[in-house]
């Protein structure tokens, strides 16, 4: 996952945020301001990093709780 996606699924994760406000005009140009070939990724595709970084943080935590017993 490339670093910016990483920065937009903690952005939208810990504020709470709904995944369509990436499709949100406003967001979009906010984003855009002075790169206009900034690629904003698809609120499907944040969902499925979300996901993809809750499951391994919760492999991770799992892990270290079988070595503390």
């Amino acid at each position: 996952m490339a670093v910016y996606r990483a920065e937009i699924v903690r952005w939208v994760s810990e504020d709470l945020r709904p995944f369509k406000i990436l499709s949100d005009h406003g967001f979009q140009s906010l984003m855009k301001t002075g790169r206009p070939e900034y690629y904003i990724p698809s609120p499907s595709t944040v969902s499925r990093d979300v996901r993809l970084v809750f499951t391994n943080t919760r492999n991770r935590i799992a892990k270290m709780l079988q070595v503390c017993h």
